[in-house]
């Protein structure tokens, strides 16, 4: 993995090595208009939840999030999110993602903070907060059967920004993890989100979505791939997807927050034939 993704990329997802990739490019490998270097120690946090969403009763979970850099490559894990499907009625939320009533609607809430602001010192102090919300996990399916993968969003402080917010899904094969991001946001630059209103990503399970989705830790000089790509890079590798979860954590990011704050509804969260929030 190049320093050229850095700055679009926040922590939390779930990726455990970086791997060289392929010759091949399926993608646009131009280099992200605002990259940065880093590196940082582990960022944990311990809190999360199951979510109801017959009952919107909400009980403590036992997820750990870990986000770090090292050598300019971020290394993150969600582990043990549970339950483990959208059918079976559950989602987890980590981190500082809640269930939250808002416009007489349950929605997602998922907030990044970032103390000391616009100095990014919390990427080396431990004190960056993130949250998400994973609707799948054990999918265990190649890429081609993901669909539909859609969402409202509402942006309630900072921007898009930092490769934050954006949908990650975790993919491996017998061997290795690693991870693609689907940024939210205008193209290029993933920023310029309207603040204080609704808007809808459309379908991003396609190759009208554009060049958002990222596979640079599986085929080296893809950062910017359409939907078709992605496919054709993670089946190379023989890669199924295990987890497909929301993220917010570009509080780091002097794009992406404001006074290091950024803050970030979510709801009509669709993974093919399941929509939760409502």
């Amino acid at each position: 993995m190049s320093l050229r993704r850095l700055s679009i990329l926040a922590s939390a997802a779930l990726m455990m090595t970086a791997i060289s990739g392929v010759s091949a490019v399926f993608g646009d490998s131009s280099t992200p208009p605002n990259y940065i270097g880093v590196n940082f120690g582990p960022i944990i946090t311990t809190v999360s939840y199951n979510y109801d969403f017959l009952t919107g009763e909400v009980t403590l979970g036992t997820t750990t999030a870990t986000a770090l850099a090292v050598n300019n490559v971020f290394l993150t894990v969600v582990s043990d999110p549970a339950p483990s499907d959208p059918n079976n009625g559950f989602g987890t939320f980590f981190g500082t993602a809640r269930p939250v009533r808002f416009d007489g609607d349950t929605v997602v809430n998922t907030t990044s903070h970032c103390p000391l602001w616009p100095a990014p010192t919390c990427l080396t102090s431990g004190t960056l907060t993130f949250g998400g919300f994973v609707m799948v996990h054990h999918f265990g399916s190649i890429l081609d059967q993901v669909t539909t993968l859609a969402t409202q969003y509402n942006i309630q402080a900072g921007d898009c920004g930092g490769g934050s917010p954006r949908f990650s899904l975790t993919v491996s094969n017998a061997t290795q993890t690693h991870e693609i991001f689907v940024y939210i946001g205008p193209y290029p630059n993933f920023t310029g989100c309207t603040t204080g209103a609704w808007q809808s990503t459309g379908n991003f399970a396609t190759d009208s979505a554009g060049l958002r989705w990222d596979t640079s830790q599986l085929c080296s000089g893809t950062f910017y791939n359409t939907y078709s790509g992605a496919k054709t890079c993670a089946d190379s590798f023989g890669y199924t997807v295990s987890s497909i979860f929301l993220v917010t954590d570009g509080a780091w990011s002097t794009g992406g927050a404001s006074s290091g704050t950024q803050s970030v509804l979510f709801r009509s969260v669709q993974i093919n034939g399941v929509t939760r929030f409502p």
